[in-house]
C-alpha cells in the first residue's frame, strides 16, 4: 500500500471533530450515529488514500456494534480490518482482540481461544517491555471483564424485580461502605463466570512467553472477592453507564440536576434493571450493587469513574 500524502487542513479539522464523535458512539452504543459519522470519515479519507487512517475508524464503528449487540456485523467487520492491516500492527491487534471478545460474548470459547493466542502472539512483537505489560494487563482484565459479563447471562429465568433491586439497593447503602458493597458483588458473581475467567486465564498465561507471565495482573478466583467484585463492577460499567449516564436520557437529565425524583421514583434502579435485563442478566444482588454504588458515588463522579475504558492504550499514554 503506497504512503498517502499529508492530510490536508480540511481533512484534519474535519477529523478533529468527527474522530472523536465516533469514539464517543462506542460508550453509547449508537449504532446508528457511529455508522453516519464513519460514512462521512469515509468520503473524507479514501480519495487520497489514508486506508490506515480509515481502517481505525472503522475499528470504532465495529466495536460500537459489539456494545450494541450487533454481534455478527462486528465480528464480520472486525475480520476484514484483520484482513487489511499487517500482522503486529496496532489496528490489527485491536482487531483481533475485539472479534476474540465477539466470540467470547457468544460463548463460543474454542473460535475466542484461537483469536486470543493470536493477539497474544500480535503483543509479543512490541519491543519494548512496559509497553508489552501495558498491553498484557488491559488485554487480560478486559477479557476477564467479559467472561464475568458472560458468565451473568442467563437464558429463560424470572426478570429482575424493580421494587426488589432498588430495596437491596437501600439496604446495601445503609449498612455497607464502597468496598463491602464490592465484596457482596463479588459474592453473587456465578460459576460459570469464574469457570469461564479460568479458562481464558489459563488460556493467556500457557501461551504467553515465560518472561512475559510476571506482566500479568494477579488471577481473580472465587476467594478474592473484593478484587472480583470490582472486576465485576468495572465489567458492568459498561452496560450501567449508558443506562444513566447518556447525557441524552431523562435519567440522567434529572439525576445531574440533583432531583430528587430520581430517588423516589426508583429512576436509577429502573434504569439498571432494564439494561441489565437487555443482556439477560437476572441476579439481583449484582443488580442491586451497580444501583448502590452508583447512587452512593452521585452522578458527577459515577458517571466520569465509571466511563467504559477502550481496549487499545492512547497514543498519547506513556510507557
Amino acid at each position: 500500500m503506497p504512503k498517502p500524502p499529508p492530510l490536508t487542513k480540511y481533512q484534519t479539522n474535519k477529523l478533529a471533530v468527527l474522530e472523536p464523535r465516533l469514539k464517543l458512539c462506542v460508550r453509547s452504543a449508537n449504532l446508528d450515529l457511529a455508522k453516519q459519522i464513519t460514512a462521512e470519515i469515509q468520503l473524507l479519507l479514501r480519495p487520497t488514500g489514508h486506508e490506515v487512517r480509515l481502517l481505525q475508524s472503522k475499528n470504532w464503528l465495529f466495536e460500537t456494534a459489539m456494545e450494541a449487540n450487533s454481534i455478527l456485523f462486528a465480528k464480520l467487520g472486525f475480520e476484514g480490518v484483520m484482513k487489511k492491516s499487517s500482522e503486529g500492527t496496532r489496528l490489527n491487534l485491536e482487531a483481533t482482540s475485539l472479534l476474540a471478545i465477539c466470540y467470547l460474548r457468544e460463548k463460543n470459547l474454542i473460535k475466542a481461544r484461537e483469536l486470543i493466542i493470536k493477539a497474544i502472539r500480535n503483543i509479543g512483537n512490541i519491543k519494548s517491555d512496559e509497553r508489552r505489560k501495558q498491553f498484557h494487563k488491559r488485554l487480560i482484565e478486559r477479557l476477564e471483564e467479559e467472561s464475568i459479563l458472560v458468565g451473568l447471562q442467563t437464558e429463560g429465568e424470572a426478570p429482575l424485580d424493580i421494587s426488589k433491586v432498588n430495596q437491596e439497593a437501600i439496604n446495601l447503602i445503609m449498612s455497607k461502605n464502597e468496598d463491602q458493597i464490592l465484596i457482596e458483588m463479588g459474592k453473587a458473581v456465578p460459576k460459570d463466570s469464574i469457570d469461564i475467567l479460568k479458562e481464558v486465564r489459563d488460556t493467556y498465561q500457557l501461551n504467553l512467553p515465560k518472561p512475559d507471565v510476571k506482566f500479568l495482573p494477579p488471577p481473580l478466583t472465587e476467594e478474592t472477592k473484593l478484587e472480583l467484585g470490582k472486576r465485576a463492577s468495572s465489567a458492568l460499567k459498561r452496560v450501567a453507564w449508558r443506562a444513566i449516564c447518556n447525557p441524552e436520557s431523562e435519567v440522567y437529565k434529572a439525576w445531574s440536576q440533583g432531583l430528587s425524583v430520581v430517588y423516589d421514583k426508583k429512576y436509577i434502579a429502573g434504569a439498571i434493571v432494564t439494561s441489565f435485563s437487555s443482556f439477560s442478566i437476572s441476579a439481583t444482588m449484582i443488580a442491586a450493587s451497580a444501583v448502590a454504588l452508583a447512587i452512593k458515588f452521585g452522578v458527577e463522579v459515577f458517571c466520569e469513574t465509571f466511563v467504559p475504558s477502550g481496549l487499545m492504550i492512547d497514543k498519547k499514554e506513556k510507557p
